[in-house]
């Protein structure tokens, strides 16, 4: 069994104002005895001011200040502190500061625990503008191992590519991650409605038999319900509304996976009955896509 929590959180362009508020909902969730608590994407330092299809130097200018090295930076020790102290793990997205290069920046997510830091993951699909302040990662696609079961990585657009969280299923990921900031021009009461940032969360989890966890950036633009969804179809473990929150889910990992991938298809196993022989053509670049070989010979 396990305890897990995502948070909804406002964000504000101040991380000494942010982290104090991260600190918070780790204690709440420590308080609350969960295993795992998880932050939106950029929950560190803040989302950008503008909308993400209008550029401004401006924002782009402040994701280089509040930028911090990992896992050396204050942050990432700050919290690596807590997560001894609590005995809790804490992922959290962040701006991340290049070793190698002062101009460059990566969108990150960043997990520690009761060990220290456990690993962290460089967003790859970026949209907008986006893509104007930081750098792609390098497509790992990691997968770490807790004492609460085995954690994909992935951030926010990530989770519109179904080959990204397929990737980390296929290497054992048993829970996928997926801070957001995920825009809602539109709100709807209605939690399980067909907009695409949750359509994407569900058949995510369903097509992988697995267990995903967003946490979304809440507020006037953003999407709020952070959730936990479970491996069988549409099974919302917890959520939280648009509103700050955290949804928190007391889970079986292991019992949950293994009970949709023997009854939830009539015991069609959508990770087993795949015939990855076929899927060549999925692979190959072409005209519009380019782009081939090892990325990640380039990671620092």
């Amino acid at each position: 069994m396990a305890v897990l929590a995502s948070v909804a959180m406002d964000l504000v362009n101040d991380k000494a104002a942010n982290r104090a508020k991260m600190d918070s909902y780790v204690e709440k969730a420590a308080a609350q005895n969960a295993d795992f608590v998880l932050f939106p994407e950029l929950a560190l330092g803040g989302v950008p001011k503008n909308p993400m299809f209008i550029f401004n130097p401006d924002d782009a200018k402040y994701q280089h200040d509040v930028a911090e090295l990992v896992p050396e930076g204050d942050s990432t020790q700050h919290f690596i502190e807590m997560a001894k102290k609590l005995d809790i793990y804490i992922g959290w997205g962040m701006a991340e500061q290049s070793h190698e290069r002062f101009d460059a920046l990566y969108n990150t997510l960043v997990v520690v625990g009761p060990e220290g830091f456990v690993g962290k993951y460089r967003k790859v699909h970026q949209p907008l503008t986006e893509r104007i302040m930081f750098y792609s990662g390098s497509g790992d696609y990691p997968v770490f191992d807790t004492r609460f079961g085995k954690i994909g990585l992935m951030i926010c657009f990530d989770k519109a590519y179904p080959e990204v969280s397929r990737t980390l299923a296929l290497k054992g990921a048993q829970i996928l991650l997926c801070p957001t900031a995920w825009p809602s021009i539109e709100p709807s009461e209605d939690d399980n409605d067909f907009r695409a940032g949750n359509v994407f969360s569900f058949a995510r989890a369903l097509e992988n038999m697995c267990f995903f966890m967003d946490s979304c950036v809440s507020g006037k633009f953003e999407m709020g319900h952070s959730r936990i969804i479970g491996p069988n179809p549409m099974q919302i473990c917890a959520t939280t509304d648009f509103e700050e929150g955290m949804a928190v889910a007391d889970v079986d990992v292991e019992g949950e996976i293994l009970k949709s991938r023997l009854y939830a298809m009539a015991g069609s196993d959508l990770l087993k009955d795949r015939k990855p022989a076929t899927y060549g053509e999925l692979a190959k670049p072409n005209r519009y896509n380019p782009i081939s070989g090892d990325l990640g010979q380039f990671a620092e």
